[in-house]
């Protein structure tokens, strides 16, 4: 039957490729996907009003790692809405993290980034790893809005969003103290040992933990 032999190559592939020490998708252990980084992905623009990601941008980037995509676009810094919402020391950093319909393969779900619970979590450690980059303190009283979309989640998504992140600061032109970068790192067992990878693909993901994956191992920044 065609479903047979369909899966009876897939399993003979994985096994060919396991016995030579490389992984589902060819790659070496300790290699990572193909990646590509373009800044200036959107227009920019210096209008701060409006919540829509393509309406006002400072700076932005597009970043593939092999088939995570990940668009992310810079606000500001421009002027708090609410005057309670200043701080008088330093800019207030807003971060908010979303997915596209179509991003996760065979899932077509329409996500709530307010409810979803890994968006909310991957937001607050998106959050954490850009403070400690940008010199907020240059800023008083303005506010530096971050906001990424996910287009296509293929396992990474937090990684590729870190990365995107600190092009779209760069190409907004806002002083960082460093370049913040991440890669996801894994335990994968290969013809019975288990060996260290980085740049986990959903599958990989899946494999290790059982789930559904969707947004990538444990990331080194």
């Amino acid at each position: 039957r065609p479903g047979r032999r369909t899966a009876m190559a897939s399993t003979r592939r994985t096994d060919i490729l396991s016995l030579i020490h490389l992984r589902s998708d060819g790659r070496r252990p300790h290699e990572i996907r193909h990646m590509s980084c373009h800044l200036g992905a959107l227009p920019s623009t210096t209008d701060c009003g409006s919540a829509l990601p393509t309406s006002a941008c400072s700076g932005s980037s597009l970043v593939s790692m092999g088939l995570t995509q990940v668009l992310c676009v810079v606000r500001g810094p421009c002027d708090v809405g609410r005057r309670s919402e200043e701080l008088p020391d330093r800019a207030t950093l807003e971060v908010n993290m979303r997915s596209a319909p179509f991003a996760p393969p065979g899932d077509r779900r329409n996500v709530n980034p307010t409810t979803d619970r890994r968006l909310i979590e991957q937001s607050h450690l998106l959050q954490k790893a850009l403070s400690a980059s940008i010199l907020l303190h240059l800023y008083p009283k303005s506010k530096i809005s971050v906001t990424v979309m996910v287009l296509a989640d293929d396992g990474g998504r937090l990684e590729a969003a870190i990365n995107a992140s600190t092009l779209a600061l760069m190409d907004a032109g806002i002083p960082l103290k460093d370049m913040v970068c991440a890669c996801s790192a894994g335990r994968w067992n290969a013809g019975g040992s288990d060996e260290i990878v980085v740049d986990l693909n959903r599958r990989e993901i899946q494999t290790a933990t059982g789930t559904g994956g969707g947004g990538g191992g444990g990331s080194s920044s």
